[in-house]
């Protein structure tokens, strides 16, 4: 029995038992000691003793079947058990696409069936958006053969057969056996009763009969055998029975009178079994009936003394349950099943000892088996719970194989193959019934059934979780069904889990769901998603009592025991049987893809052949009113929880819907519950019961009666005690006070009752009383007037309600309202026709007589003739309504043929020729006459033409001849002439003819010049002059004229105004061109583009975005513009020519100041200078040659001549140096020496000096800048000549230097105060007059092997960092190194590459041969990793290794890369040797720090390296620092000269004169970053302090890449050289951390040398 509310709980109903599965109870019979039955449980047998079976994480979807066929074979029509197949339905996509509208047209024919299934079209499909991986369940275990009513019924049966015969001290009672067979003592009972009982059986000698039934033949003795059997065994029992329903102690037991719904007393029996009820293994109920059991149970071992102790323990004063006294307590007999107290002599009979064992009440006794329900199974996930279907099915079938008659079809989709067995769907079906039905073979299933959407979410979309799908929109989405616009659950003010929102179901093999129908007997909807068949029976709701009939007779006792068995959805009946029964039972088979329909108050089963997903929902159609009231009124009958208030659903129908169409099918209903309302009103009333009526809802559990369960939503009676409330029918059960106390609580007085059934009612109303009005005017003549049946079709179709009659109305109204449109053509007549009344004669200038009835406008003239007349009057006599309109029609006829009778005697008359004035004044009174007569007549038209003929005569003669009558007018006389049959060889027609003629040509002649996309002046005013004989069209003259006035003023507006802009001249041009064509205004557009384009080429070079393709030299082209503009374009304010002029005018003026510029050819011969300044400022040429004979001032060297010959050279006294003779003859002296060579005594054809030159670089105007070759030569130069600024102390090195200067001839010097050339001469006599240093030794330098060094060449020739590693870079572009030759991948050394050209940009050094030169790797960081080291921030530092020779590696530690590293393996080092100076340090030795490379030399890349603005620092030393940085536009400014040195604050380091001697580069020294973990890259980023530039340099200039020459020259410090030897400028920059940027490393402080002034 399912678990009820305590009385205190009122609440609303669970979804049956499908919210809380009924609690799982074991069987009693299982708790009785020594029982031992042997029946199968074949579930041990499927799932102990076996491996675990592998589950995957998630279901794979295509393990399943997502769809069912459409087409199945003939032999699926028919079923087992002879049960026939319910309807199923084929809907086409447009029937599919309202399901509400759809399922009510199949209603008609499925209803009778109960179910029905409908197959969607093709195409339709509901995603299945559930997440296999997390979706989680509870499932129900199910034993099958306690399913069924009939099994269940004999378990209980003989379980309490067994109790009382135990505690009558019959413990060994034997079920008897006849030949062997043990007797079936249920069905005996059955078979007994149903023949009237055992004195009705005995008296009739029935006992042979009941063998035969029992399945007995043939047996002596049989009748007597089965007499003493049920003598002995069932008829004790029978008579306990019935004692007890006598006995008077007994029915007066609290427990008997007390409502078996609310029991006084526990179950303890119960109550402790479903705790200890375990999942695997469980044992299946006790049985008697197994084949080898011979007795019902074995003795129990209890004695009195556990009854003695059982009631000593218990609590003092227990009272009886049946005299309700609490004396002789040693008298007291506890039951072992609820734990009551009985008087041992109270009972009856009385007992005189304490029964031995367990002892059980009558009540207890008779409920035996009553609590059965689905134990809860485990909690699974869809693969889980597929891998334990497949595994049953499999090991199912293997052991019970079907037997086929014939092999089935594996090409039939009702067919399965289960491991190597084949199974169709009857074999399933059958097999399924005969475990039901088997006593011996109990077979436990899982089934996850009713899963709440809310918690686990549906398996269809919604608009919460997927807005974006268009499915979660489909009508057919079960979350959409039960709020369709025609369901009525959508006026429910709650979600209702499992009825407005669905619920899912898991089901395998065998699982099932029993008999039941849908709560409140509402429609459902079921589809599957995917899986195997699902079987349905299905019982139509008119065989509801024939089925409820069938399974209480077949189980009477369960029913007797649990009225409300059929609500719980644990009872099966086999369909056979009920078929049997008289009832009709029916079936289908859903498949994947399908929905089922279940119909309100249909019963249904089924059951699972497989793992299958389905989904259900609940709905209601306004047909389901009745069922769902009849089924509130079952629930109150057997105090089961509704799940919603149907009155409450009826009033909320009601105030959201005002629809005629609702009303009438709420009307019945509402009026129901109004009446049913009233008389429970009535009632209270009569028991004095005072009201109050509230205004506000309150909640469910506030008005659901206490006592039956029911909302009582109109009206409640309460009570000050208490909160709960009861219905008027049960206010005795609301609590002790007196009824007139009470109070009864009204939702709605009696008069808002009445006025809501009467607003519905109406509502409803108003298409039968539209219905009576219509036949009420048929009734009342057989031709209606129109107007009555207007009137009744405009309030028909108002009404919004479907009236069958209204589209024949309809139809007779529109065609009276067309026939009467066709009646008005006659009695209308518009104004239009009316003839002129003015008389005969000459019409007036502005009011020319109408051409009434010309034969090329009849639209003048009446449209219908006298035979239409009277067809319309034929016509009205069939259509049957009546109008006014009919006898007008019918006077207008008799007038017609009055005034055609009068016309045919005129046309005969003669009287024309003899006496005109008279007939003329006839015809025009006829012609009165007949305007007044709507009907088109013949002999009218021809009296007209008689009169317009005269009348048009007399016109012509007085218009023939004037000049002032327009073309229209010549036409319009033509019209008319024509109109009266008026002759072609008319004088007055031939002079009309070719005024028409001369009229026709101008006007085409206009019109063609008028269509015209471009008119000429010319044209317009030939048109203009035409002779007045000619008659014109006055528009288009009109039109003639206003465009020549616009031609004649554009011609005088194309003289602008002094200097007019381009833009203004254009616009005006465009206006004037776009109707004319005029030649001056076509010159001016040309002159404006001209002067326009020129504008835009100019400012395309101001702007530096103007490509010059020409091989004329750009300024000479810019030059030509100039003069062509002065010359052709001074009309125009071309202001950004005036700009490019200006900037020409610089240009020109700077060209001047270049101090190697031609005045006389004007010529620029910078290119042989930059020649010599890039070869003598070559990186790579910054040390002193190893050649002893390099001795000249020239670059080659001074070799002893061959034998034989003499050699020209010359040597110098005092250095000794040796020069070649034509080097010597070039001043005659010693250039290392003589300062005459350098103080410009000795003249050269540079004579100018180098400090001009970067003041002449920046003043170049922009044009200059971006355009000019001789502005990028200077620049290269000026920053090429700053290399030469530092100042060798040494000899090799000092006269290297001098060479160089010596090449280039002019002064490099910051001032004309300062040479270098002459200091570089003094240096030299100095140190050419010390000793010669003494030669060092050689310094063997450190050997570094590194993993590319012992690696073989890859397939690509490379030997990379990569190693050959990553084969996708094969065939990858690569670069070669310059130095080691050997090849790496660009990608893999950050090396960059052209993309647009795939062309190497720069030298390259590899990252290898930088490491072993102790440089920096130009592209990237590069790290040194030890193999023998496995530290990760560990790495070995070459830099202190090098400048060290250590012996040993030395080690660093360096944070993670941040920006792009290499990471080279050293495989093994070999230290070197320090190398021994015995000579003297020189006395200026500085550190030289390392340099980038130079760009390449060049115009274009030093110019291009030459535009970075960058900000200029206030010592001259920090600003080479930014040359180091990349420049905004990725190319690099030029690199710092030799002169900016900077030194470390601690610890400096003196290089030896020769220390880079073997040197490649002139920055192979180390760098000063590598002697801590700073990275190269954060050493380069030095802070920089901008200054303002001085007033007398532009801004645009002072944003230049500074050399250090250029910088000493316009920075504002005093840069004059100091008398002193050298000045020190200490760095002004931040030099507490607190003003340091985060992420700048600190800087040490640094001091500039500056060259000494002689």
């Amino acid at each position: 029995m399912s678990q009820q509310p305590t009385p205190g709980s009122s609440k609303r109903a669970p979804r049956k038992s499908k919210t809380n599965a009924l609690a799982a109870l074991q069987s009693h019979a299982s708790q009785l000691s020594n029982d031992e039955g042997n029946s199968q449980d074949v579930t041990d047998d499927f799932f102990n003793g076996h491996s675990p079976i592998a589950v995957s994480p998630c279901l794979d979807l295509s393990s399943v079947k997502t769809s069912g066929p459409r087409n199945l074979p003939d032999h699926t029509l028919s079923r087992p058990f002879g049960i026939p197949q319910c309807p199923a339905f084929y809907p086409t996509s447009e029937e599919f696409k309202d399901p509400m509208a759809y399922i009510r047209s199949i209603s008609e024919k499925a209803v009778p069936y109960g179910i029905c299934k409908i197959v969607p079209p093709v195409g339709w499909k509901m995603p299945f958006v559930t997440n296999t991986e997390t979706f989680r369940f509870k499932t129900r275990l199910q034993r099958l053969n306690s399913i069924e009513a009939t099994s269940r019924a004999k378990v209980n049966f003989l379980e309490q057969l067994y109790r009382f015969h135990k505690q009558q001290g019959n413990p060994r009672v034997s079920v008897p056996t006849i030949n062997h067979k043990p007797l079936d003592l249920w069905l005996l009972r059955k078979e007994v009763q149903s023949l009237g009982g055992y004195e009705a059986v005995t008296k009739n000698k029935k006992w042979g009969d009941l063998g035969a039934i029992l399945g007995y033949r043939g047996i002596p003795g049989l009748s007597t055998q089965i007499k003493n059997s049920y003598t002995r065994i069932i008829l004790p029992y029978e008579h306990f029975c019935e004692r007890v329903r006598k006995s008077p102690a007994l029915s007066s037991s609290p427990t008997v009178k007390t409502d078996p719904h609310l029991k006084t007393h526990t179950n303890i029996q119960s109550s402790n079994s479903r705790q200890s009820s375990l999942r695997y293994p469980s044992s299946p109920p006790s049985s008697p009936l197994t084949s080898s059991s011979s007795s019902l149970s074995e003795p129990d071992d209890g004695d009195s003394k556990e009854r003695i102790r059982t009631r000593s323990e218990t609590n003092c004063l227990q009272s009886c349950e049946i005299c309700q006294k609490k004396n002789y307590e040693d008298q007291m007999l506890l039951c072992d099943g609820c734990d009551c107290g009985f008087h041992m002599f109270c009972l009856d009979p009385p007992l005189t000892s304490i029964p031995r064992g367990k002892w059980f009440c009558h009540t207890c006794l008779f409920e035996t088996g009553g609590d059965f329900g689905f134990d809860e199974g485990e909690e699974h996930s869809l693969s889980s719970f597929q891998a334990r279907d497949q595994e049953f099915r499999r090991r199912w079938w293997a052991t019970h194989p079907p037997a086929h008659k014939s092999p089935p079809d594996l090409d039939d989709p009702t067919v399965t193959c289960v491991g190597n067995t084949v199974v169709t769907e009857h074999d399933v079906e059958h097999e399924f019934w005969r475990l039901v039905q088997s006593p011996n073979e109990t077979v436990e299933i899982e089934y996850g059934a009713d899963v709440h959407s809310t918690t686990h979410g549906s398996a269809m979309p919604t608009m919460e979780t997927h807005p974006l799908e268009p499915a979660s929109r489909d009508p057919w989405n079960l979350n959409n069904i039960p709020i369709l616009s025609e369901s009525l659950l959508r006026y429910i003010k709650s979600d209702i889990s499992g009825m407005t929102v669905p619920w899912t179901y898991v089901g395998m093999i065998f699982s099932t769901f029993c008999w039941h129908n849908e709560d409140h007997y509402t429609y459902s909807i079921n589809f599957q998603h995917w899986g195997e068949t699902k079987t349905w029976y299905g019982i139509p709701g008119s065989d509801a009592d024939k089925f409820e009939a069938a399974i209480k007779s077949e189980a009477p006792d369960l029913f007797e025991a649990q009225p409300d068995l059929l609500f719980q959805l644990v009872t099966l009946m086999n369909p056979k049987r009920l078929s049997a029964a008289g009832v009709r039972v029916y079936a289908c088979n859903q498949r994947a893809g399908e929905f089922v329909i279940t119909f309100p108050k249909a019963y249904h089963a089924g059951f699972n052949h497989g793992l299958n997903f389905n989904e259900a929902v609940n709905f209601a159609l306004p047909d389901w009113l009745p069922y769902g009231r009849d089924c509130v009124q079952r629930y109150r009958e057997h105090r089961k929880l509704p799940v919603f208030s149907h009155d409450e659903l009826l009033v909320t129908i009601t105030q959201q819907s005002q629809s005629i169409k609702t009303a009438q099918w709420l009307e019945a209903s509402l009026q129901e519950m109004t009446e049913r309302e009233l008389g429970s009103r009535r009632a209270a009333r009569a028991m004095g019961i005072t009201e109050r009526v509230e205004d506000d809802d309150r909640p469910e559990d506030q008005y659901q009666c206490l006592y039956c369960k029911v909302f009582c939503y109109l009206s409640q009676v309460t009570c000050h005690c208490k909160n709960e409330v009861v219905c008027v029918e049960h206010a005795k059960h609301l609590c002790n006070h007196p009824i007139n106390q009470h109070v009864l609580r009204l939702r709605f007085s009696d008069a808002d009752l009445h006025e809501n059934l009467a607003k519905v009612s109406e509502r409803a109303a108003i298409p039968g009383a539209w219905r009576a009005k219509f036949q009420r005017v048929l009734s009342e003549s057989s031709v209606p007037q129109l107007r009555s049946l207007r009137a009744l079709l405009a309030e028909g179709e108002r009404i919004n309600y479907p009236l069958p009659e209204l589209a024949s109305l309809r139809k007779c109204v529109s065609r009276a309202n067309e026939w009467l449109d066709a009646s008005n053509t006659f009695i209308i007549r518009k104004q239009s026709r009316k003839r002129s009344r003015r008389s005969r004669g000459r019409p007036s200038a502005n009011e020319p007589t109408p051409p009434s009835f010309d034969d090329r406008d009849p639209g003048d003239r009446p449209d219908r003739t006298l035979d239409d007349l009277y067809a319309l009057l034929r016509e009205v006599e069939t259509l049957g309504f009546d109008a006014p309109e009919i006898g007008a029609l019918r006077t207008l006829a008799e007038q017609a043929e009055l005034i055609k009778t009068k016309a045919s005697a005129l046309l005969k008359d003669d009287r024309a020729a003899t006496d005109r004035d008279a007939f003329f004044n006839e015809c025009d009174r006829l012609l009165m006459e007949a305007s007044s007569v709507n009907v088109n007549l013949d002999e009218i038209h021809e009296v007209e033409k008689i009169v317009t003929r005269e009348s048009l005569i007399k016109e012509l003669e007085e218009k023939v001849d004037d000049t002032t009558i327009t073309l229209e007018d010549i036409r319009n006389l033509l019209s008319r002439a024509r109109a009266c049959n008026l002759s072609e060889d008319n004088t007055y027609m031939k002079m009309l003819l070719a005024r028409q003629h001369a009229g026709d040509d101008w006007e085409d002649r206009a019109r063609h010049v008028l269509d015209q996309p471009f008119k000429t002046i010319e044209e317009l005013d030939e048109l203009s002059a035409t002779d007045s004989n000619v008659p014109i069209d006055v528009s288009i003259y009109d039109r003639l004229m206003s465009a020549r006035t616009k031609a004649k003023d554009f011609e005088k507006q194309r003289r602008f105004g002094p200097k007019p802009k381009v833009t203004e001249v254009m616009r005006f041009v465009a206006r004037a061109e776009k109707d004319f064509s005029i030649p001056a205004v076509k010159d001016l557009r040309q002159t404006a583009e001209i002067a326009l384009d020129l504008e835009s080429r100019c400012e395309a070079i101001l702007r530096n975005r103007y490509q010059h393709r020409d091989e004329v030299d750009i300024f000479e082209m810019m030059t030509k513009w100039r003069s062509y503009a002065r010359e052709h374009l001074s009309v125009f304010s071309l202001p950004t020519f005036e700009k490019l002029d200006t900037q020409l005018t610089l240009h020109q003026k700077w060209l001047e100041d270049l101090p190697w510029y031609c005045q006389q050819h004007g010529a620029k011969h910078g290119q042989e200078i930059l020649n010599d300044v890039v070869d003598s400022t070559r990186p790579e040429d910054d040390l002193p040659p190893n050649d002893e004979y390099f001795t000249c001032i020239c670059n080659a060297p001074v070799r002893p001549p061959p034998p034989g010959t003499q050699s020209d050279a010359v040597q110098c006294d005092h250095c000794f140096a040796r020069f070649h003779g034509e080097c010597a003859a070039n001043g005659g002296s010693c250039p290392f020496c003589d300062h005459r060579h350098w103080n410009g005594a000795i003249n050269k054809g540079r004579n100018w000096h180098f400090c001009f030159l970067p003041q002449i670089l920046l003043s170049a105007p922009e044009v200059t800048k971006n355009y000019c070759d001789a502005w990028k030569q200077l620049e290269i130069i000026v920053h090429r000549v700053d290399r030469l600024s530092s100042r060798p102390e040494y000899i090799p090195q000092v006269r290297h230097y001098m060479r160089k200067l010596y090449k280039i001839q002019f002064a490099v010097s910051p001032s004309r105060e300062v040479s270098f050339g002459l200091d570089l001469a003094g240096l030299h006599r100095i140190l050419a007059g010390q000793p010669a240093p003494v030669r060092m030794k050689k310094r063997r330098r450190a050997k570094f092997v590194f993993g590319q060094d012992i690696d073989k060449d890859w397939l690509d020739g490379t030997r990379c960092i990569c190693r050959g590693r990553t084969p996708f870079l094969l065939h990858f572009p690569t670069v070669e190194c310059e130095m080691c030759n050997r090849r790496y991948h660009i990608g893999c050394v950050f090396y960059p590459m052209d993309g647009s050209m795939g062309q190497i940009l720069h030298r390259f050094l590899c990252p290898l041969c930088c490491i072993r030169k102790n440089r920096p790797y130009e592209y990237s960081e590069v790290r040194v990793k030890h193999f023998d080291n496995s530290d990760k921030d560990t790495y070995v530092n070459t830099t202190a290794m090098l400048e060290t020779c250590s012996k040993d590696i030395i080690y660093k530690t360096l944070p993670p890369p941040y920006t792009q590293t290499l990471i080279v393996e050293l495989i093994r080092y070999t230290s070197g040797s320090s190398e021994v100076v015995n000579c003297p340090p020189a006395p200026h030795s500085v550190l030289t720090p390392p340099l980038p490379r130079p760009p390449e030399s060049g115009p274009s890349a030093s110019h291009r390296l030459s535009h970075t603005p960058l900000p200029l620092p206030t010592p001259p030393t920090p600003v080479y620092e930014l040359a180091r940085q990349p420049s905004a536009n990725g190319h690099h400014v030029p690199p710092p000269p030799p002169c900016s040195r900077i030194l470390p604050a601690t610890s400096p380091t003196f290089l030896s004169p020769h220390s880079g001697k073997k040197r490649k580069f002139a920055d192979e020294s180390p760098p000063p970053e590598a002697r801590g973990s700073r990275s190269p890259k954060q050493t380069r980023r030095l802070p920089q302090t901008p200054i303002l530039p001085p007033a007398s340099v532009p801004a645009r200039a002072m944003q230049q890449t500074l050399s250090p020459s250029l910088a000493m020259i316009v920075s504002p410090v005093d840069t004059e050289p100091s008398p002193r030897p050298a000045s020190s400028v200490p760095y002004s920059g931040p030099t507490s951390s607190s003003q340091r940027p985060s992420n700048t490393p600190p800087v040490k402080p640094i001091k500039l040398v500056m060259p000494k002034n002689k």
